[in-house]
């Protein structure tokens, strides 16, 4: 079967748990998600004819990620007084089998662990979202569709995985 990974038909946010208890209403219908940049180190080395940035397999420099709703409100702001629970994004991912012209379905799930690093109360606009925004320190994430773990990094507990591969590899058994 040959596949098109098309769109996200539709998503939810939840609290802590996957539960309509812990359903996150006020989340916007967007969030950007983190952007992970490797820690590097500059190379300018005799013999060489130029620098290089030497990334370090498994370092990942700070990353931080917007939590946006579309108003202040109570439940939306505990978020920031709470930083040991995750966010966990659901959606439903739409692949096309460009062989039947079918489309199926795959659930994407992110889990995302962080600490408050500050907080947006956004706007008043008549008729439209205040956009306030709670920002986290991103210290574990983890991507996964369908069964596939995409991406697992957890910086306190030295966990690198990407597609599936250890990226660290046995770095941990040589300390």
């Amino acid at each position: 079967m040959s596949k098109i990974h098309d769109k996200t038909n539709i998503f939810k946010a939840y609290y802590g748990q996957v539960s309509e208890d812990a359903r996150l209403a006020g989340v916007t219908d967007e969030m950007t998600l983190p952007n992970f940049e490797n820690v590097s180190e500059t190379l300018n080395l005799a013999g060489m004819v130029g620098e290089i940035d030497s990334p370090s397999a498994g370092q990942y420099k700070s990353a931080t990620i917007d939590i946006p709703f579309t108003q202040v409100s109570k439940e939306a702001f505990g978020i920031m007084c709470d930083d040991s629970t995750s966010i966990i994004l659901k959606s439903a991912q739409e692949i096309l089998d460009t062989e039947t012209y079918k489309k199926i379905y795959v659930v994407r799930t992110i889990t995302i662990k962080g600490m408050t690093k500050g907080h947006d109360y956004g706007k008043l606009k008549k008729g439209g979202y205040g956009n306030p925004t709670i920002k986290k320190e991103v210290i574990y994430y983890k991507d996964q569709v369908g069964e596939d773990v995409i991406e697992e990094i957890d910086k306190f507990n030295g966990k690198a995985v990407i597609n599936g591969e250890d990226v660290l590899g046995n770095v941990a058994s040589l300390i």
